[in-house]
């Protein structure tokens, strides 16, 4: 009941957050219609060189180099606006005011690391991909538990790629490091804020579901209104989960609770040792 006490306290927070800066939105927004804009083009460009044909005989290698480029386009587009959100929240949680041009302009400013980061992503997927397809069943379980284990170790990744400018491989160690201090409530708190939101998807189904009882055609039109009233939720909890990991960021690295969040419910995001302690021992 406390962690889920928790849960809710940060999602509302990280809410309030948000609706002090609702132009956060237009990133995820974006990412969405930009992503489907690129999956259309691509899936044409594909069928007009003809490799649907080579598709449907097989040809297992060119698959996979469609794949590839298929999962760094998606990622780079992601972690782009991803950029924008976490500057922009963190700006925010400093006290500051942003806008929608300090998104951008930090995403442009970070572009070459967006693109080595989308790179390293789209192999890591392939490999996985490649992993589920070969083993079947046996493959797939291990390609998820290692999609996961992959995705938990690299969190944090965007705000220290943005805010530390580490190497590569620094990047994905200080990630984990902040993982492992806030291990358990970082992972509960974004599914926390994933589930709240799929409570109020779940909830939207009232109206088709009560449109019914009057015709087809009122029904029809109440699941357009949820569909978009969906689309809606998952905008804004991209743009929730991106705040609140910020929030848990400053935290680990400045040692004070970011303007906006109640300090018990940050704190407690931490493992046994104080903050302040644990990172002067992995620093030294």
């Amino acid at each position: 009941m406390q962690t889920i006490r928790r849960s809710y306290a940060i999602f509302v927070e990280s809410l309030r957050v948000l609706a002090q800066d609702k132009e956060i939105l237009i990133f995820p927004l974006l990412s969405g219609i930009i992503t489907i804009v690129a999956f259309v083009s691509v899936a044409f460009a594909g069928h007009a060189a003809g490799f649907v044909d080579e598709f449907q005989k097989g040809n297992r290698a060119l698959s996979y180099i469609a794949l590839f480029v298929w999962y760094f386009i998606s990622y780079f587009i992601v972690l782009f606006f991803n950029v924008a959100v976490v500057h922009c929240a963190s700006i925010r949680l400093k006290g500051g005011d942003p806008t929608v041009a300090d998104g951008f302009h930090a995403s442009m400013q970070h572009l070459g690391r967006i693109a080595v980061w989308a790179l390293v992503s789209a192999t890591v997927g392939l490999i996985l991909r490649v992993i589920a397809e070969r083993s079947k069943i046996v493959g797939r379980i291990i390609a998820g538990l290692l999609g996961a284990a992959w995705s938990i170790a690299t969190y944090f990744i965007v705000p220290v790629m943005i805010f530390e400018k580490r190497s590569l491989g620094d990047s994905v160690k200080q990630s984990t490091s902040i993982i492992k201090k806030t291990w358990g409530e970082s992972i509960v708190a974004a599914g926390g804020i994933g589930v709240f939101i799929m409570l109020l998807g779940v909830a939207g189904l009232i109206f088709p579901i009560v449109a019914l009882f009057f015709s087809p055609m009122a029904a029809l039109v109440a699941l357009g209104v949820t569909i978009v009233y969906w689309i809606g939720l998952s905008i804004v909890s991209a743009a929730l989960t991106g705040i609140f990991r910020t929030a848990l960021y400053l935290y680990a690295t400045e040692g004070r609770t970011p303007a906006g969040f109640t300090p018990d419910f940050v704190q407690n995001a931490f493992a046994a040792k104080p903050v302040k302690s644990s990172f002067a021992l992995s620093r030294g």
